[in-house]
């Protein structure tokens, strides 16, 4: 599915604008929906690191609202099978609901969900030798920018995708190394 060009001229301006300092009409929710929760996340770092890739990066819409859920394996497959018809459970799913360029129904701007499988992030942090919370910033990352129309389904559109992803990592996780991106 090709990306928008707009979408991408928007983000990357918003890129090049001064972060706000205090912005209070960022609503993040990060809710943990794991049955078993084997490994303890920091839910309010979770939160404050979405919201500086949320600021730097979303349309200056504001009210804004976003969610992010952790899904067991379980719940993740039941919606990679739904909605991409891939089985198995996957790392990270977005599901934008207001796009980005576009006058919204209320008030509020309603960018959607990323939904992360700790449990995927976990394994592939160690296959890649990462530490977790750079994988799950990595992850987080990624859903934001799928939320703002960037997708990896064409080598144009990935490339476009992995350069936004390395900009922000350098931004926002010092000790994560670009490279690894």
């Amino acid at each position: 599915m090709p990306v928008d060009n707009s979408k991408k001229i928007l983000v990357a301006s918003n890129l090049l604008e001064e972060i706000p300092e205090n912005d209070d009409e960022t609503y993040i929710d990060v809710i943990d929906k794991r049955l078993e929760k084997n490994s303890e996340i920091d839910l309010e770092t979770l939160g404050k690191f979405a919201k500086k890739i949320v600021e730097e990066t979303a349309p200056s819409k504001r009210p804004l609202e976003m969610n992010v859920i952790l899904l067991d394996p379980e719940d993740i497959s039941a919606l990679n099978e739904k909605h991409l018809s891939k089985s198995g459970p996957t790392d990270v799913l977005a599901f934008p609901i207001d796009e980005p360029g576009d006058e919204t129904d209320g008030h509020v701007y309603l960018m959607g969900d990323v939904c992360i499988c700790i449990e995927v992030a976990e394994r592939q942090a160690e296959e890649k030798g990462l530490n977790f919370e750079d994988e799950i910033a990595l992850l987080l990352t990624h859903g934001i920018l799928h939320l703002l129309g960037y997708d990896h389904y064409e080598e144009s559109t990935e490339v476009e995708m992995k350069k936004m992803e390395k900009i922000l990592i350098e931004r926002h996780v010092k000790h994560l190394r670009v490279n690894d991106v």
